[in-house]
C-alpha cells in the first residue's frame, strides 16, 4: 500500500494491467479488521522459473513498448504515460527471454 490511499492504489492497477497486461492484476474484494482497516486483495500471476532482468533487458523492453529512457535509472516515457522504478527487483525475465513486469510505479501525463 505504497501508493496512500486505496483510490490510488486502484488507479495504478488498472494503469498496470493497461501497460502491461501480461502480468495484469486481479482484484477480488476487500478484506480488513474488525473497525480499524480496510485494504484490498490483488493477485498477479505466477511467473515460474523466472530471474531479474537486467538494466539493459528492461531498458530494450521499454524502448519496444514506445517509452523513452529518461535521465534516471528505471524511469521512461511515452508522452502519456510516465512508468518508474523498472529496475532488476520489480521486472522478471522467463527462461524463454519473455519480460514481465511485476511492481512499477506509473502515472498518466
Amino acid at each position: 500500500m505504497n501508493s496512500g490511499s486505496i483510490a490510488a492504489l486502484l488507479k495504478k492497477i488498472l494503469l498496470h494491467n493497461l501497460l502491461f497486461p501480461d502480468t495484469a492484476y486481479s482484484f477480488y474484494g476487500f478484506a480488513g479488521f474488525d473497525g480499524r482497516t480496510v485494504q484490498p486483495v490483488i493477485t498477479q500471476p505466477r511467473i515460474a522459473d523466472a530471474h531479474p532482468a537486467t538494466q539493459i533487458m528492461i531498458d530494450t523492453y521499454m524502448a519496444a513498448l514506445g517509452f523513452e529512457k529518461t535521465t534516471q535509472e528505471g524511469r521512461f516515457s511515452n508522452g502519456a504515460y510516465e512508468v518508474w522504478d523498472l529496475v532488476p527487483r520489480n521486472v522478471l525475465v522467463d527462461e524463454d527471454g519473455d519480460i514481465f513486469v511485476v511492481d512499477a510505479e506509473i502515472k498518466q501525463i
